[in-house]
């Protein structure tokens, strides 16, 4: 699903001189001969500022799609304009003529193309601030109960009005009492209580994709000890040396709660579809000592205490405080235990790896967007010749750190992959699939197995594959904080399952994650 950010504040407008060929919003339609673009084209929309006589900043807009600005090259004597952008994790080549008040061109990207046509709608062009510069980190702990009441106005009334559809929960009446309740007590809430109480009031919609962003000071402290939700419980995965004897423990009690009760009170502050987006979600939560002493699970803002399990019948209190000597420990230890491959190379978009003695193919899509250095069409190239040069009988196609984005930088080759010979065999294509694997990853999942046989190892998706998406966000007038809210709903499959459920359910237990096992991979590639 995707996820359009409106990111600019309008300022004063430019206008064009009457010699500019460039400066001004041009606008038409694009048409192609493709199963991703509808048979009568697309609006789109272009802003040209000039930057001297042969360059200028380009803003291209398809399909309410905005594009992040770009450098475009301009001939003068040609009217030949030319720029790479980034429309929502898809790289764009755009090529236009500009003829007077008229363009016409193309614009290319995953292996499609695009004819434009259109013409000078306006020689008027907004003034922009970068959205950096408006949206600085906010003192919260300065603002007053008055603040906190016109932010709580404003939210009430944009959030019923912008939302796709706000009350597909919870109804107006009920929206309506919880903000007229959260007035009466703001006077005795203290900031961070307040920024909590709007949180917990956006997660009352019920759409994990619409979104109350705790940001600036105090929230933006995290301690130095990082936790994952696995099959048996809430561990330590990383924390600063200091507390070395917490890692890879099992937490028996968070501050004054049991795990499973402070799991419960920071999700209360996001919302949940399913059993799994809050496995995913919640143990990050669990760092920021503001948000959990504003929960009451901690006393106050400077230390999380914690009752970890030594062994099974011994347990150790430790209290994480400060801010770290900048020396991790993580675990698994790569010096102890290989890295299994699906904790690789997190920081990238996709890779892939040849698995000659297992006969398989291993490529992880971690985010849906492309990358400019290597992008997808060439990408999906190298990856289908090496399942001839190799082989390879299987690809398996990691999706478990896959939270979103643009779905269709892979939907586009999802044909492709289910007509590769090499993959012809029912189950030659097996997708990973896990709590992280969320919005567009999720539908992307649903697209290889309804489009290319794929069958689905793991656990549970954290996406719902019928919810609300296409991420717009819009900011509160006094504390700045952003509220990120759904513009289109989205339904994928038949019934209302709350995940996409994989084929073979495989668990990811404490056991395994530190022994640096991987029972989802292992298992795909033994059946």
């Amino acid at each position: 699903m995707l996820h359009a950010l409106v990111l600019t504040v309008l300022l004063v407008p430019a206008l064009a001189p009457p010699d500019d060929p460039l400066t001004g919003v041009w606008e038409g339609r694009g048409k192609g001969d493709n199963p991703m673009i509808p048979p009568e084209g697309f609006g789109f929309s272009l802003v040209l500022e000039a930057r001297g006589e042969d360059e200028a900043l380009a803003t291209i807009t398809m399909e309410d799609a905005t594009a992040k600005p770009a450098e475009a090259s301009f001939d003068v004597d040609s009217g030949e304009l030319s720029f790479r952008c980034d429309l929502m994790g898809l790289l764009v080549d755009v090529e236009l003529v500009l003829a007077g008040e008229e363009l016409a061109g193309k614009a290319s990207g995953l292996g499609m193309t695009v004819e434009l046509a259109g013409k000078r709608t306006a020689r008027e062009v907004p003034a922009q601030e970068p959205a950096s510069a408006a949206r600085a980190p906010v003192d919260l702990t300065t603002l007053t109960s008055a603040d906190w009441r016109e932010d709580l106005a404003f939210l009430a009334e944009n959030l019923a009005k912008k939302h796709a559809n706000a009350f597909h929960t919870l109804t107006r009446e009920d929206w309506e009492g919880r903000v007229r309740a959260l007035e009466a007590r703001l006077p005795e809430l203290s900031p961070a209580d307040a920024a909590v109480a709007l949180a917990q009031l956006v997660a009352a919609v019920g759409d994990s994709h619409t979104e109350f962003a705790l940001a600036g000071r105090p929230f933006d402290v995290y301690l130095p000890v990082r936790f994952a939700w696995l099959s048996d419980g809430l561990f330590v995965t990383a924390v600063d040396e200091r507390f070395g004897e917490a890692l890879a423990a099992r937490v028996l009690r968070v501050g004054k709660g049991s795990a499973e009760d402070a799991l419960a009170a920071v999700g209360t502050t996001f919302a949940r579809e399913n059993d799994s987006w809050p496995r995913a979600k919640a143990p990050t939560k669990l760092a920021q000592p503001a948000l959990l002493a504003a929960l009451g699970l901690i006393p106050d803002a400077d230390a999380i205490p914690l009752v970890l399990e030594s062994t099974p019948e011994v347990s150790v209190s430790v209290v994480i405080a400060g801010s770290g000597s900048g020396k991790w420990l993580v675990a698994p230890d790569s010096t102890l235990v290989p890295t299994p491959l699906w904790l690789r190379r997190t920081n990238e978009a996709y890779w892939f790896e040849i698995l000659e003695p297992r006969k398989a193919i291993y490529l992880a899509y971690n985010r849906c967007a492309e990358d400019p250095a290597r992008p997808m069409a060439g990408f999906v190239a190298e990856v289908f010749a090496a399942l001839e040069s190799s082989k390879a009988e299987r690809l398996v196609l990691d999706l478990r750190h896959n939270s979103g984005g643009n779905s269709a930088v892979l939907a586009r080759f999802v044909p492709e992959i289910g007509a590769h010979p090499r993959l012809a065999a029912p189950g030659s294509l097996r997708v990973l699939v896990g709590p992280r694997t969320y919005s567009s990853g999720m539908r992307n999942a649903q697209e290889l197995r309804e489009g290319a046989r794929a069958r689905l190892y793991g656990e549970p998706t954290g996406g719902k594959p019928n919810s609300y998406g296409e991420v717009h966000v819009f900011w509160l007038p006094r504390s700045g904080l952003a509220v990120y809210h759904s513009t289109k709903s989205f339904r994928e499959v038949a019934g209302d399952s709350p995940s996409l459920a994989p084929d073979v359910l495989v668990p990811l237990s404490s056991a395994d994650y530190f022994a640096g096992v991987d029972p989802v991979l292992e298992r795909a590639l033994a059946e």
